[in-house]
């Protein structure tokens, strides 16, 4: 038999079924690495579910390093199947209880607070702090209260009197280090982009100059999302 009709001979039904078998499974496994990476991905590409715009499962009320964690916070929510919106960030307490009274949307499962520590002098605290509770209990929803990202707003009055009165409280502080730590090195844990230099087993700086940094924000946002579940 000549190289030729080695080269030309035509392929059995078995090697052809065998190519085809073969080409099958490869679309298969690829068709569902696709369908399952949207299902994954899909809450937290769209953010929305079927009654978003008018009751969004959490709204999140909050300033300062909270704002700052806007993105990071909203997406980890939705990344767990949660609608979620960001209803404004205040400068202070009575800031936060007019975007929380004065919402034009209905939470259904949490509101997530956070105001920087500035003079709250609209009205005393206690009565802040009711309001406030008054107009998440107004939706049937519970409060979340995220302290520990700023210097002192553990003692702020109007937190104090949120705590008293027994609204879930986020506390990162075991995650995050104190506020005042900035540019330290700290060990990875299993989510984090860590840095490695050499045999270093891998670190991330949490706060810098500004606050706190993406690793910080993460962080801070998968400690929200375990409260609010």
């Amino acid at each position: 038999m000549t190289v030729e009709e080695l080269t030309n001979r035509p392929e059995s039904g078995v090697e052809a079924r065998r190519r085809w078998s073969s080409r099958r499974t490869g679309t298969l496994v690829v068709a569902v690495s696709v369908v399952v990476s949207l299902y994954w991905w899909w809450p937290g590409i769209t953010g929305r579910g079927e009654s978003f715009d008018a009751a969004p499962a959490v709204m999140v009320v909050g300033g300062g390093q909270l704002a700052r964690s806007e993105e990071k916070v909203l997406r980890r929510l939705r990344e767990e199947g949660y609608s979620a919106l960001w209803g404004g960030r205040p400068t202070d307490w009575c800031e936060a209880r007019e975007m929380v009274s004065s919402a034009e949307i209905s939470p259904t499962r949490a509101v997530v607070l956070h105001a920087p520590v500035a003079s709250s002098d609209c009205a005393d605290p206690e009565d802040l702090a009711g309001d406030i509770v008054g107009a998440v209990d107004a939706f049937g929803a519970r409060a979340v209260l995220v302290i520990g990202l700023e210097v002192a707003d553990r003692d702020d009055p109007v937190a104090r009197a949120l705590i008293d009165r027994g609204v879930a409280v986020v506390d990162p502080e075991a995650l995050i280090g104190d506020p005042t730590a900035v540019d330290e090195r700290v060990d990875c844990l299993w989510w984090d982009d860590c840095v490695f230099e050499g045999l270093n087993p891998g670190y991330v700086v949490l706060r810098d100059a500004d606050g706190l940094t993406a690793a910080g924000q993460q962080r801070v946002a998968r400690l929200i999302v375990a409260t609010v579940q």
